[in-house]
């Protein structure tokens, strides 16, 4: 399958460029377009999917493709998905985001797959046509050989998931690796208001040197992670944490997150991680998707 990679031009197989003008209107303009004829199977569109912006590229891209070739299959790679964690109406007058507004929109581009790396929300299945799914599991392998490549490692590893609608991802995860320790932490939350008071975890094994390693799928703020990194070492000053989240957005910086994890794992699913974010010296290790 011959692929369009509009995030790495550098790793695309088919030159391209995109135009913006002065009005903010983008367009895609395939320079090779004749590399087609060489290729006579599907083409892989890969793009980042973090607002409407990429979302046109994405259109001008597929249209494109369509304009010279119409019946050629066409699979979309967006790891990272807009939109996914608005997965419902959340107030009358409101509006469902990833049902009314971005999946419509996608779905009328009839394409053959739309894959996905670690989705936030199961919703989109029932929300996407042709839509695949790809697990965490490369990921995971990667931060677990980071944190920890010597013998015996998975008995010095604890799983911790943020709380119990992420159970079964951790499970699933510590079946593949043949991870025992797995502890679930809750959110104690005011019950008028929603706003979550303290994060609470169970009692931890004081006996074992662990390296607990707290995996979700989006890293926003880090409000959560911080909070829960903060319960584990109330209840044990030495243990160390690290976090491993797929689409890391980092919105509030690094602060916080440095004084707390000894190691951060993410993909560049979202946007690039560089070494030195604001001046602060990011503990950020990336693995790399496009």
């Amino acid at each position: 399958m011959i692929t369009l990679n509009l995030v790495n031009s550098e790793k695309s197989d088919i030159a391209y460029k995109v135009s913006q003008f002065p009005d903010g209107q983008q367009t895609v303009d395939l320079l090779e377009w004749n590399k087609l004829d060489t290729y006579p199977y599907g083409v892989r569109v890969t793009s980042r999917l973090n607002s409407f912006k990429d979302l046109e590229v994405i259109i001008c891209a597929v249209q494109a493709i369509r304009n010279l070739y119409p019946t050629r299959e066409i699979a979309l790679y967006v790891p990272y998905f807009v939109g996914a964690r608005s997965d419902r109406k959340f107030a009358q007058g409101g509006v469902n985001y990833l049902k009314q507004v971005i999946c419509p929109i996608i779905n009328s581009l009839n394409l053959n797959t739309v894959l996905v790396l670690d989705p936030h929300s199961d919703v989109l299945e029932a929300c996407l046509n042709n839509y695949e799914k790809m697990d965490n599991h490369l990921l995971v392998k990667y931060a677990l050989a980071g944190i920890d490549n010597k013998d015996g490692a998975r008995d010095r590893i604890c799983l911790v998931s943020p709380d119990a609608g992420a159970y079964k991802k951790i499970f699933d995860v510590a079946k593949k690796f043949e991870i025992e320790n797995i502890i679930t932490a809750t959110k104690v939350r005011d019950m008028k208001t929603g706003r979550i008071l303290r994060t609470e975890i169970p009692t931890l094994d004081q006996h074992k040197e662990l390296n607990y390693v707290i995996i979700d799928d989006i890293c926003d703020g880090g409000r959560t992670f911080t909070e829960l990194a903060k319960a584990i070492k109330g209840s044990r000053p030495t243990a160390k944490v690290y976090l491993v989240v797929t689409h890391g957005i980092f919105s509030a910086g690094f602060d916080d997150l440095n004084k707390l994890f000894e190691g951060i794992y993410c993909t560049n699913s979202y946007r690039e991680i560089a070494d030195d974010e604001y001046g602060v010296k990011t503990k950020t290790t990336t693995f790399n998707i496009f």
